[in-house]
């Protein structure tokens, strides 16, 4: 259910800008928005796996409703431990999410995606919590970003999966 054209359209535009920013100052702008699109992308990713998962599986419409308004809808952010794994055990249970990261994690995918996650959280406060007047700051190059991206969506859809497969 997730998708990754759109995302990988705007990333490489955003790379392309970069590589062709006349200033200093537009290379910056264009390396902090794939940073700040690349980080809403997964949020919005994480939201997208457990709505449909639980759509699917759900068939109480004040369900359906509680989960959109009040597990998915209360949720900001895109850590693993703070927003999805909460959101998932919320919607799945702890049995049934265990066995999920069990099986999950032979190949490693929660590790991965905690630890790119975790760094990625870092950056992208730094980004939405700066401006850049008087600032030297430094973001990743949008191809950088992008390579995030391509290490991010396969864990994300390996999780989709292993939904599907409860």
């Amino acid at each position: 259910m997730i998708s990754k054209s759109y995302i990988e359209r705007t990333l490489k535009e955003l790379d392309l800008l970069y590589n062709s920013a006349t200033s200093q100052k537009k290379a910056v702008y264009y390396s902090k928005l794939a940073l700040l699109e690349l980080c809403g992308w997964i949020e919005q990713s994480m939201d997208k796996i457990v709505f449909h998962y639980a759509n699917h599986k759900l068939k109480d419409i004040s369900n359906k409703k509680f989960l959109d308004k009040q597990i998915i809808g209360k949720t900001f952010g895109f850590t693993y431990e703070d927003h999805f794994r909460k959101m998932l055990l919320q919607t799945i249970g702890i049995i049934s999410l265990e066995k999920l990261e069990k099986k999950l994690e032979q190949h490693l995918v929660i590790t991965q995606l905690k630890s790119i996650l975790n760094t990625l959280k870092s950056k992208r406060n730094d980004a939405a919590h700066t401006h850049l007047k008087g600032v030297t700051v430094i973001y990743d190059a949008p191809s950088l970003t992008i390579s995030n991206f391509t290490q991010i969506y396969p864990l994300l859809k390996d999780i989709e999966i292993g939904l599907k497969n409860l």
